[in-house]
């Protein structure tokens, strides 16, 4: 009777994957804390979709949190053990120009979801409805790639890595589409079960983001490990 064998696996393949879910799930954690007033909402609120201005207003703390994750997940790409201190020191040093992002990202966001509703009942609704989602998700696309850049420490201004940005995500759609996919899925797992949805799916999604935003990044800036300015 031949017996069934496991194959062996080494130390440092499991050290690997052991470092990637200790730090999904102090990312999670820390996502969570990040976001505090967002994350009782979404727990407290019966229905938020109903609820999405209310949550909007609650979300200037996202994308700062999403740049300390972003830059957790560099840090543990370049070998760190640490990633709680990672995203607090990720969140302490791009909160001011991620903020800046998320506040932009979430006025437009605003203004394109009252035109969307005004338009609804207007003969020019076909015609602007389209062209209004596809400039709000080209800005979606957009305001990642910048976050990704913050975390990554791009050399530059952030009105030059906005500029980049907006060229690579065009450029990149694909890759673009694919994180923002990730991106709406994480969400839509959080609303549907907000505490198991936070603490155990939104990092590998955030980490697809990243790694797709960051291969971007690395073929425009330079050679790998090498964090060069954008132009």
């Amino acid at each position: 009777m031949t017996r069934l064998r496991i194959p062996a696996v080494s130390q440092r393949t499991f050290d690997a994957v052991f470092g990637y879910v200790y730090t999904g799930l102090a990312v999670n954690l820390s996502l969570v804390v990040a976001n505090a007033p967002l994350a009782a909402a979404l727990v407290l609120v019966r229905d938020p979709l109903a609820s999405w201005p209310f949550l909007l207003l609650l979300s200037p703390t996202l994308a700062p949190a999403l740049a300390a994750a972003f830059a957790a997940f560099g840090a543990l790409a370049d070998g760190s053990t640490g990633p709680f201190a990672a995203f607090w020191r990720g969140w302490t040093r791009t909160f001011r120009p991620a903020g800046i992002v998320g506040l932009a990202l979430a006025t437009l966001t605003i203004v394109v979801a009252l035109d969307l509703v005004w338009l609804a009942g207007s003969a020019y609704g076909a015609l602007l409805a389209p062209i209004l989602v596809m400039v709000l998700v080209v800005a979606l696309a957009t305001g990642l790639t910048v976050l990704v850049a913050v975390a990554e420490q791009v050399d530059a201004s952030l009105a030059a890595v906005v500029r980049a940005s907006l060229f690579l995500a065009v450029r990149g759609a694909p890759l673009s589409a694919l994180s923002l996919a990730a991106l709406v899925t994480a969400g839509a797992a959080v609303l549907a079960q907000p505490v198991l949805g936070a603490l155990l799916a939104v990092s590998p999604l955030l980490y697809l983001a990243y790694a797709n935003s960051r291969v971007t990044l690395v073929r425009t800036a330079g050679p790998p490990g090498q964090r060069a300015p954008i132009p």
